[in-house]
């Protein structure tokens, strides 16, 4: 995946912006709020249909204008194509490919992007919800119906925990009860099973990863914690089973608490290295590279299930890698891979040749 040119009408501060960006590692240089963060907002947006910053598309809009234009033009797998995106005032976004209009969802497929930015260390040292959000939206969404899975999950998670807060119990109440937990018990078996499937895949990939940004000093693995005992991982039914049992084990519990306490949303997943909790005694440093490790190994994921990389967004965190770590990227910088980075200087000591653009109150020079 490459974009080979990007137009933007009044996306935040960039309020008249054409580039045709390197193929290879583009860096963005500026001084603080001048417009690095948001272009790197703009490609992911037209990457992906989505900002990494924020869930609200008027916030993109430039204070004082009454529409938003991103153009870009895209290739994959040798050919190229046009997404236009645009935003008049008081109405809906509304999305283009190569003029025709277009729902959003088959617009944009997973694996067209993979941002890094600050806000990504909360992966390692963050709450467990963060976690789980990013298994969901990143690892897993093109695991077949796993978002179908997900939303009848939450929905069914939902009444029940409904159910379970009603100080008059409805009639039929156990009944209810039992009818939720045997459709949380397949959906949420569903989603267990496609998480360590797909986590089972990124592992060895993590870990040569990680060894090739520490230069071999550093041992990385994770652990899967599960609110049910998983004794065969990888069994479908043999979850399913072991999730009703640890419901009826609960039963009493989850009652008296008014909430439910078994399921995918109580899971977590968390990083070792050296076999230390990498929450609480890796340093900054440390905690960035396993982020980083991690994001590279996802690009290798959709690299096997799409057939080609996607392009990658690094938002003022490469840089503060100390020169040892960046030089355990450069086989990351050897792969045919767009890359585009901000940071307030150009680096010393790169380690591949890169194009750099400097951005000045939302222009580029």
């Amino acid at each position: 995946m490459f974009l080979k040119r990007l137009v933007l009408v009044n996306f935040r501060n960039l309020e008249d912006l054409s580039w045709n960006p390197h193929r290879g590692i583009n860096i963005i240089t500026g001084d603080n709020a001048q417009g690095k963060t948001n272009l790197l907002e703009a490609i992911n947006f037209c990457t992906s249909g989505a900002s990494f910053r924020t869930s609200r598309e008027r916030e993109m809009v430039r204070q004082g204008a009454d529409f938003l234009k991103i153009n870009s033009l895209m290739e994959k797998n040798g050919s190229q194509y046009e997404i236009s995106v645009e935003m008049a005032k008081d109405s809906k976004l509304e999305f283009k490919l190569n003029g025709l209009k277009q729902v959003k969802n088959k617009l944009f497929q997973p694996g067209m992007s993979v941002s890094f930015t600050p806000s990504d260390l909360d992966l390692v040292r963050g709450n467990p919800a963060g976690r789980r959000r990013w298994m969901d939206a990143e690892l897993c969404c093109f695991e077949a119906r796993y978002i179908y899975n997900m939303q009848n999950y939450n929905r069914v998670l939902t009444q029940k925990n409904n159910l379970l807060r009603e100080k008059i119990k409805t009639s039929g109440y156990n009944e209810i009860l039992e009818t939720f937990n045997t459709q949380l018990a397949d959906y949420g078996s569903r989603i267990i099973h496609a998480r360590l499937s797909q986590l089972g895949r990124l592992s060895s990939m993590l870990k040569n990863v990680y060894r090739d940004i520490t230069s071999g000093k550093e041992d990385i693995y994770f652990k899967y914690f599960s609110s049910i005992p998983l004794v065969d991982k990888l069994n479908l039914n043999a979850i399913k089973k072991s999730f009703l049992d640890t419901m009826m084990e609960k039963n009493s519990e989850e009652k008296f608490k008014r909430q439910s306490l078994v399921g995918p949303h109580r899971d977590d997943l968390n990083f070792f290295v050296n076999n230390m909790d990498a929450r609480h005694f890796c340093s900054r440093g440390q905690q960035r590279s396993i982020v980083l490790a991690l994001k590279i190994s996802v690009i290798n994921v959709y690299r096997l299930e799409y057939g080609e990389y996607p392009v990658l967004l690094m938002d003022d965190v490469l840089l503060e890698l100390d020169e040892s770590r960046q030089a355990g990227m450069t086989g990351l910088f050897e792969l045919p891979l767009q890359v585009f980075i901000t940071s307030t200087a150009l680096p010393e000591n790169f380690p591949a040749d890169y194009r750099a653009v400097k951005i000045t109150n939302g222009q580029l020079t």
